[in-house]
């Protein structure tokens, strides 16, 4: 089993490197995910990587190159509803509650997207936090978004996926579903049956129980898939003899479909509501769920791997992150839990005050995870002890994403933060 986990492991490693690689020219991908170096000042060689995707690579690892070192210091805020405010000249005043942001936030190129909960898109700075600007959408948006190439992507509660130019915010197309878009965005090249030619397409779920792929420089549909419930999470994506598209939602199947034609390969009954992203590893897709179970499938074999319980009536919102050797789950049971991630064994336990919403981000010398208390952790990967906290003060329901040493994470009082090493 070990063996063929490190060659499957390499394998992907491979693809995702050669995947993430591509430069973007008419319609080519180029995520900014591959990693790359930079001095720090003192001759000292350090990775820095973009962000630009939900768990920040297309298997939905939520693993960073950058080891971000606690403690962090915050470096700069950024109130959401007094900047949209201030552009349409209405007045700021202080008001009991904000506008919630839950939506994860995206970073390319220095640059930070997210949408907010007030129907506003916004593109910040990284370096300070100050806003590029800023897009008005039909709905609310919950969701995290997904830079390709020259764009950004992301869906709105009145289900529609928008494109927008993102050095300027000009809107390119949107796509419209017949429901609600809760989850993120995911993409592959695919080569198209018709033309022969790649073809960069988009995946994400609806409310209205479909799995669509659009192409990615039109907006146009080029397949949809029907569930039996609503589809929440943002999907995950897999290279290999045939490529595939894992999402899981509320019917308590985690669907594997084929992303050139749309049609299912197989599917996990896992008997519950999965509202999350499965994070996917050589082959292996790791999935929590409502029915307090956390699950590792094999997705070419169509065989369960193991299957560990957290808790009777434990809802496993939170996506799992998967590193090397652990899978690391928070839940609303106050607990982050560690995983070996070959045999299910559980490592260790983290308690917070409250409920564990956030997916938790995974670097060499710390994991970081908000949590539904107002903090934002960091954990020793290896022992489960606190290395550092942070009180925000209002719920942490997104999760974090680092890029060229910042750590981004949105608050529920409508705020971002940005955070660096401490001096």
């Amino acid at each position: 089993m070990k063996i063929s986990v490190q060659i499957r492991e390499l394998a992907v490693l491979l693809a995702i490197v050669v995947f993430f690689s591509v430069a973007c020219d008419g319609g080519k991908i180029k995520t900014g995910a591959a990693a790359d170096t930079a001095s720090d000042g003192a001759g000292t060689k350090k990775v820095q990587q973009d962000w630009p995707l939900f768990r920040r690579d297309a298997q939905m690892q939520g693993v960073s190159k950058e080891n971000l070192k606690a403690p962090l210091e915050l470096v700069w805020e950024f109130h959401a509803e007094d900047e949209a405010n201030k552009e349409e000249g209405a007045e700021v005043k202080k008001r009991k509650r904000a506008y919630p942001i839950k939506a994860t936030a995206v970073i390319v190129d220095a640059m930070v997207y997210l949408g907010t909960e007030q129907s506003r898109f916004f593109c910040l700075d990284l370096k300070d936090g100050k806003k590029k600007w800023q897009y008005q959408s039909e709905g609310s948006i919950t969701g995290p978004a997904a830079v390709i190439g020259d764009k950004v992507f992301f869906g709105c509660q009145y289900g529609f996926l928008y494109a927008l130019d993102r050095e300027t915010g000009e809107e390119k197309w949107r796509f419209e579903t017949d429901d609600k878009i809760e989850g993120g965005v995911n993409v592959l090249q695919v080569k198209d049956s018709a033309t022969g030619k790649l073809q960069t397409r988009l995946f994400f779920g609806s409310y209205d129980n479909h799995l669509y792929a659009v192409d990615a420089a039109t907006g146009k549909l080029i397949w949809k898939y029907e569930t039996d419930n609503y589809l929440v999470g943002t999907p995950s994506v897999v290279e290999g003899d045939e490529a595939a598209v894992i999402v899981g939602g509320c019917d308590g199947l985690l669907h594997v479909i084929s992303a050139q034609s749309g049609k299912e390969i197989r599917n996990f009954d896992v008997g519950a509501y999965i509202p999350n992203s499965a994070g996917v590893r050589d082959g292996i897709a790791y999935v929590a769920h409502f029915g307090g179970e956390i699950g590792a499938y094999d997705v070419a074999a169509g065989e369960e791997v193991w299957k560990v319980t957290a808790g009777n009536g434990v809802e496993l919102y939170a996506s799992p992150a998967v590193s090397k050797d652990r899978v690391y789950v928070g839940g609303r049971d106050k607990l982050l839990r560690c995983l070996d991630r070959v045999s299910g064994k559980e490592m260790w336990r983290f308690a917070t005050r409250k409920n564990v919403d956030s997916s938790t981000v995974v670097c060499d010398s710390a994991l970081y995870v908000g949590g539904m208390d107002g903090r934002l952790y960091a954990v020793d990967p290896a022992s489960g002890e606190e290395l550092w906290s942070y009180e925000i003060g209002a719920k942490l329901t997104a999760s974090p994403a680092i890029s060229r040493g910042t750590l981004v994470i949105s608050g529920e009082d409508g705020v971002v933060y940005a955070f660096r090493e401490a001096e």
